[in-house]
């Protein structure tokens, strides 16, 4: 069977994403929410307990019963302790975007909503989605900004032009079971080099973190 590309598994987990993904910096969203308990604060930055519940509420649409213990799948009360946890890390995260003047034009915004827009088979099953996330057209498209966001920021860490053909062939060596079958380095080599930007970004967003938590006044 041939293996699903790297393309299609990040367009996947991007959409998902999106949909329940809480830009808990917004200001806006926060407007819309006063009355919500404060969970926890990050360098000033309030991240409420609705932005945790909306982060589960989708799932738990879609799949009734994936918090039930038969289902094998972690307690709620989990999952919304790694929620708050990913709010927090974002939250350092755009922060930090800010500090170095990183930002994404509106033009860009407005095409990738657009994208997303189109994606669906309808307007109604957009709505509808939403609707079981909580989330209103306006909080999706903060969240696409912030996304873009969050995506410079990491290729800022590891900018493309910092790839070689040698680290390239070295993560394929220590990578071969992910490869096994679907072909050659050189006919796998802009998967291979897709997938070792995002491990390698995905590790100096941690170490950014991890370094940004040092400073940061986060209370809960």
């Amino acid at each position: 069977m041939k293996r699903k590309s790297h393309r299609s598994r990040k367009w996947l987990l991007v959409g998902i994403a999106l949909l329940v993904l809480i830009a808990a910096g917004t200001t806006a969203y926060l407007l819309l929410r006063p009355h919500s308990k404060t969970v926890a604060q990050v360098n000033g930055t309030t991240i409420t307990q609705a932005d945790i519940n909306r982060q589960t509420e989708f799932p738990l649409s879609q799949t009734p019963g994936i918090f039930d213990i038969d289902g094998g799948a972690a307690s709620k009360k989990d999952v919304d302790a790694r929620n708050l946890q990913a709010a927090i890390e974002r939250q350092l995260l755009l922060q930090e975007a800010r500090k170095r003047g990183i930002s994404v034009s509106s033009a860009t915004v407005n095409s990738a909503y657009d994208s997303l827009v189109v994606s669906y088979a309808s307007p109604t099953e957009l709505q509808d989605k939403l609707k079981q996330a909580g989330t209103t057209e306006g909080e999706l498209k903060s969240m696409v900004a912030d996304n873009l966001t969050l995506s410079a920021l990491t290729k800022s860490l590891v900018p493309d032009s910092s790839v070689t053909e040698a680290k390239l062939r070295a993560y394929y060596s220590s990578h071969k079971d992910r490869y096994v079958g679907a072909g050659t380095f050189a006919e796998l080599k802009d998967e291979i080099k897709a997938d070792y930007l995002n491990d390698a970004r995905s590790l100096a967003a941690a170490k950014l973190i991890a370094l940004l938590r040092e400073s940061a006044d986060i209370k809960k």
